[in-house]
């Protein structure tokens, strides 16, 4: 079999360009937006601001090149296995499913409990779901170490915002995985 992981290399690629090319959008010399990791982060506050954009870009858009490295290197290989096994639009599908469950999720949070106006961007909180679902479909579980090892992270380096998106993405891909199981014992088809 010749694979290739084209949807993996896309998303990476998709994450380089869009980090790097968001200066050249720096507004604030002007006063207008500012940075576009600013205004391109994800906000539960204003989830819909310009016009949702930064429910797109967000978690393609990293704050420095070392973020983005490390995003990607904790990424790419969980990704590839999903593209392996399964498929590059089972990927996307999953990639996307548990960035927008994540950010319905912090909506609702910060309906009840205000989360003070925080932002986040990046794709740490899909690279902990991605893990978590493939280790316990796999039933790989040493591989849970790498979202645990982030929850940590965030514990000792704590920004609330940033955690709380962690934890989530580790309990949505939990759910992905018990949602697949389920599927099946109902007669319905299952991707798992």
């Amino acid at each position: 079999m010749n694979y290739r992981p084209l949807v993996t290399i896309a998303l990476v690629l998709t994450s380089l360009v869009v980090t790097l090319v968001a200066p050249i959008f720096d507004s604030s010399f002007y006063g207008v937006n500012g940075h576009p990791t600013e205004w391109l982060s994800f906000s539960p506050d204003a989830p819909l601001r310009h016009n949702g954009l930064s429910l797109i870009f967000s978690p393609f858009l990293h704050i420095s090149f070392l973020h983005l490295l490390t995003n990607m290197v904790a990424f790419m290989p969980v990704a590839m296995m999903i593209e392996r096994k399964k498929s590059g639009s089972n990927l996307i599908l999953r990639f996307f499913f548990i960035h927008f469950k994540v950010l319905i999720i912090l909506v609702i949070v910060n309906a009840f409990f205000s989360l003070g106006g925080k932002a986040f961007l990046g794709s740490s909180h899909v690279v902990v779901g991605l893990y978590t679902f493939w280790a316990l479909n796999q039933k790989k579980y040493g591989m849970l170490l790498v979202p645990l090892l982030v929850l940590g992270i965030g514990l000792w380096d704590f920004n609330s915002l940033t955690s709380l998106a962690h934890l989530l993405g580790f309990l949505v891909g939990v759910g992905l995985f018990f949602l697949g199981s389920l599927l099946p014992k109902l007669g319905l088809k299952s991707s798992n």
